[in-house]
């Protein structure tokens, strides 16, 4: 399994159409496990062999280790106030994270330093996800996770138009110090409301 191929199975139909029914009636929780799944699901339709949180790793398959992390565009808003505060020290960053002076939960950028520079995988997903919620009804967005909020955040479309996430991914592959190729691609849903997942798959072992 290479980036190209994780991508190709991104675009493929059966990911399309499960990821536009994740997007419907997953719309109220996370979505990075029910996406992992939804991973596997196709590789064990086209007769890969993998396996799920193998020695807590996402997923393992042809001996490479791949993690997910999942993200709404409102952590741009987050992320901002990051990079302000630790964008030129990432290593002191996570050295506060295992003194336990911060926790691991607070914020975006420790889950994500976590995976890339810790865990060190041969393949890290990054998928952020955008949902045009301006037609949904008040009652139903009470059902939405982070959707009052979501609803004020303007629907991006583009993944070009995601510079914070793109700048933090920048210096995050530049402190990690391995060979890497980013592949971005952008998959738009017409489920109950409009998304658009933004798809960031760094291939380290490229």
């Amino acid at each position: 399994m290479t980036g190209t191929e994780l991508q190709d199975l991104f675009l493929s139909s059966d990911f399309r159409q499960g990821l536009t029914e994740i997007s419907s009636y997953l719309a109220s929780i996370m979505q990075e496990r029910p996406i992992v799944y939804l991973v596997a699901k196709c590789l064990w339709q086209w007769r890969y062999k993998f396996e799920l949180e193998e020695k807590k790793h996402d997923l393992s398959l042809d001996g490479k280790r791949i993690e997910f992390k999942f993200n709404y565009d409102l952590c741009e808003k987050k992320l901002t106030r990051e990079l302000e505060e630790y964008g030129d020290n990432l290593k002191g960053m996570w050295q506060l994270v295992q003194a336990k002076e911060i926790s691991k939960s607070w914020g975006v950028m420790p889950k994500i330093y976590e995976d890339v520079c810790i865990r060190k995988p041969h393949i890290f997903v990054w998928i952020i996800c955008s949902r045009d919620l301006s037609k949904v009804e008040p009652e139903d967005l009470e059902r939405i996770v982070k959707g009052n909020e979501q609803r004020k955040f303007p629907y991006v479309s583009d993944g070009e138009r995601l510079t914070v996430a793109d700048a933090f991914l920048t210096k995050l592959l530049d402190h990690a110090k391995r060979p890497c190729k980013v592949l971005k691609q952008d998959i738009q849903t017409k489920g109950d409301f409009p998304s658009t997942y933004h798809f960031r798959i760094c291939d380290f072992a490229s």
